[in-house]
C-alpha cells in the first residue's frame, strides 16, 4: 500500500531517501518492525526494493535512522536554550512528533546491539541538555537529582504516541507542559538505605519454569525473536516436552500475560482495601504500581509491546483488564477532583503510568538512594497537581 504524496513509478523524486525515512515510519509505528518487510517500505514509495537498498543497506540500519530522524527535532529544541523558552518548543515537538516513543520503547529492541547503543548515547545527551537547563534555573538542584527530574519531564511527552487522548491540540499542549513544569518544580526526596538484593529460588515445575524463562526473553527479543525451543532452552527442557505443557508460543506468551495481570490486581486490591480515603486509595494504588513495575518489569514490557502477538480471541481479554485497570485508577482521581474534565484526567493518568513505566526500564535511574521515593511523589504530583 502506498502512502499519500508516494511519487508516480517510474520517476526518481530528489527526496527518495526523505520519502523512504517517512514511509517507514509511519510502517514500522503502525505494524511493528518485524511484521514490515523491506518490500512494504519499497512500495509505499513507488519504488523496487534494490532501490531502496541504495540508500539503506539493510532494515535494521533504516530503523535505526528513522528513530534518529524522529529524535532530530527534539535534538533541535533542546541544544543551548534556557528551560522556559524551550519548554513551549518541546510540547510542540512532541505533539507533531508523537511516534518516538513507541519506536524507541517498543521497535528499537530488534536493532543490533550497537545501533541500539548509538541510539541510547543519543537520548542520554539529550537528557543531559534538558538537566544542563534544569540545573542553571534550578542552580542548588543535585545534578543526579536534575537527572531524573529531567527523564521524567521526558515521560511526560512521550505519552503522545502511546496513548489517544481527545482533546484539542491547544488544551493538550498546556496540560503537557503543566505538568512537565510541575515535575521540574518538584523536591526530589531524601535518600533512602538500599534494599539488599536477593537472589531467590528458580521453580521446580517444569510449567513455572517455561513461564520464568519465556518472559525475560520475549521482553528482551519480542514474540517473533523468539521460539518454544529457545524458551525450552533457557529452562533446561529440551525437545517436544515444551509441548505438554503450552500447546504454542501464542498460549505461553497468554499465560504470561494473565498471570502478570493477575498479580497486577492483587496488589491494586489490597492497596485499596488499606486505603482511608480516596485520595489515599489513588496514592497507595501508585505506589503499588511502582513497586509492582519496578519488581516485575519484564512482565510490564510485554503487557505494553508484546499483547498485539495475541489471537483474535485472547486479545480481547487483555485489552478489556488493561481498560478496567486504568478505569480504577480513573475513577478514583474523579472522585477527588471532580471539576477535572474526564480528558485531561485521563492525560494524567497516562502521564503518571509512563513516567512510572520509564522508571522502572531505566536501571540507571533505579539504583540511585532516593529515586523510588522521588518516583513515587512526582507520579502524585502528576496526577493531583494543580
Amino acid at each position: 500500500m502506498e502512502t499519500a504524496g508516494a511519487p508516480p513509478h517510474g520517476t526518481r523524486p530528489r527526496n527518495r531517501r526523505e520519502l523512504i525515512i517517512a514511509a517507514a515510519a509511519d510502517l514500522f509505528h503502525r505494524n511493528g518492525y518485524r511484521q514490515v518487510s523491506v518490500s512494504d517500505v519499497a512500495g509505499a514509495v513507488n519504488v523496487r526494493p534494490s532501490a531502496l537498498y541504495r540508500h539503506f543497506p539493510g532494515k535494521a540500519r533504516l530503523l535505526a535512522v528513522v528513530v534518529l530522524a524522529e529524535l532530530q527535532p527534539f535534538r533541535d529544541v533542546v541544544a543551548d536554550r534556557p528551560l522556559d523558552g524551550m519548554l513551549p518548543d518541546l510540547v510542540r515537538a512532541a505533539l507533531d512528533h508523537p511516534r518516538l516513543g513507541v519506536l524507541w520503547q517498543r521497535e528499537a529492541r530488534a536493532l543490533p546491539a550497537d545501533e541500539h547503543a548509538m541510539i541510547r548515547d543519543e537520548l542520554d545527551a539529550l537528557n543531559g541538555h534538558l538537566a544542563s537547563a534544569l540545573l542553571a534555573a534550578r542552580p542548588a538542584l543535585d545534578p543526579s537529582d536534575a537527572e531524573l527530574l529531567a527523564w521524567t519531564g521526558w515521560a511526560v511527552l512521550q505519552i503522545v504516541g502511546h496513548h489517544s487522548v481527545e482533546l484539542p491540540k491547544g488544551e493538550y499542549a498546556s496540560l503537557l507542559e503543566k505538568l512537565v513544569r510541575t515535575v521540574f518544580a518538584a523536591t526530589p526526596s531524601p535518600d533512602l538505605p538500599q534494599p539488599e538484593a536477593v537472589q531467590g529460588f528458580a521453580p521446580q515445575a517444569r510449567r513455572e519454569r517455561l513461564l520464568a524463562a519465556a518472559v525475560p526473553l520475549f521482553a528482551a527479543h519480542g514474540y517473533n525473536g523468539i521460539s518454544m525451543e529457545d524458551i525450552g532452552a533457557a529452562a533446561g527442557i529440551s525437545g517436544p516436552s515444551v509441548y505438554h505443557h503450552f500447546r504454542s508460543k501464542q498460549e505461553l506468551l497468554y499465560t504470561a500475560l494473565v498471570r502478570s495481570d493477575e498479580w497486577l490486581r492483587h496488589d491494586m486490591m489490597r492497596a485499596l482495601a488499606a486505603a482511608s480515603n480516596a485520595e489515599d486509595a489513588l496514592r497507595r494504588l501508585s505506589d503499588s504500581y511502582v513497586d509492582f513495575a519496578v519488581d516485575h518489569i519484564t512482565f510490564i514490557d510485554i503487557l505494553l509491546s508484546e499483547a498485539r502477538h495475541l489471537s483474535d480471541d485472547q486479545r480481547p481479554r487483555a485489552t478489556q483488564s488493561q481498560q478496567e485497570y486504568l478505569a480504577e485508577w480513573l475513577h478514583l482521581l474523579r472522585e477527588i477532583r471532580p471539576e477535572m474534565p474526564v480528558m485531561q484526567a485521563r492525560a494524567r493518568v497516562h502521564a503518571a503510568l509512563a513516567v512510572i513505566n520509564d522508571f522502572a526500564f531505566n536501571r540507571q535511574l533505579r539504583q540511585r538512594p532516593n529515586a523510588m521515593p522521588t518516583i513515587k511523589h512526582l507520579a502524585e504530583l502528576i496526577l493531583l497537581g494543580t
